[in-house]
């Protein structure tokens, strides 16, 4: 796993999606030259590819997003959700197990989310999000929030879902991510963006009146 600022460059990536040269040199105290050294390094080592994206007239600009090989250096709980659920599908027997398994595993979450809340003994939407946050970094997420007083939301960001392999065969747990937070927080949350259907992040806006 990488340290210093080519962490922070792959991190950046991860979470803005892509990322120029210029932005990197904004976010991270370096020389330009060296963060254009540390860009064609992991693009040579396959981390990163280069995009040109053009926006108006002129040249296109040069950006880079993670390759397949960038985004596996981040967390996932794929392989211990994949065990359980094998070992559920052998207790049980049951065609209808992926449904239950799926269902419980996302109750078992809920249920551990409402506590850690509980136990802070707040009703202050801002500070539940960021007991949330605690628990969906150490899951894997990436998670970012932002309060928007004016509409009343809070915006929640998972920029890295740690169970990528197992939505390409079911997109259950995307519907029950949802549930998720409609039943945490507030049944008029919704989701506005979608990593499985081509966004950089799957977002959550949740009314907080």
């Amino acid at each position: 796993m990488f340290t210093g600022s080519k962490k922070e460059i792959i991190d950046l990536i991860k979470r803005k999606g892509t990322l120029s040269i210029d932005t990197a040199v904004e976010e991270i105290e370096l020389a330009k030259t060296t963060i254009r050294e540390h860009f064609l390094q992991l693009e040579r080592d396959g981390y990163v590819e280069r995009e040109y994206v053009r926006s108006g007239p002129g040249r296109p600009s040069l950006r880079y997003q993670l390759t397949s090989k960038g985004n596996s250096l981040f967390p996932s709980s794929e392989s211990a959700l994949i065990r359980e659920m094998i070992s559920y599908f052998k207790s049980r027997g049951d065609r209808e197990a992926i449904e239950e398994f799926f269902e419980a595993f996302w109750e078992s979450r809920l249920e551990k989310a409402r506590k850690r809340i509980e136990d802070a003994s707040t009703d202050d939407p801002e500070v539940r999000i960021q007991i949330l946050m605690e628990m969906l970094e150490e899951e894997g997420f990436m998670p970012e929030y932002q309060v928007d007083e004016d509409e009343n939301k809070l915006t929640v960001k998972e920029c890295n879902c740690p169970f990528s392999e197992v939505i390409k065969e079911t997109r259950l747990p995307c519907k029950l991510e949802e549930m998720f937070y409609k039943k945490l927080f507030n049944e008029n949350a919704e989701r506005a963006t979608f990593i499985a259907e081509g966004d950089y992040s799957c977002t959550y806006k949740i009314p907080t009146d």
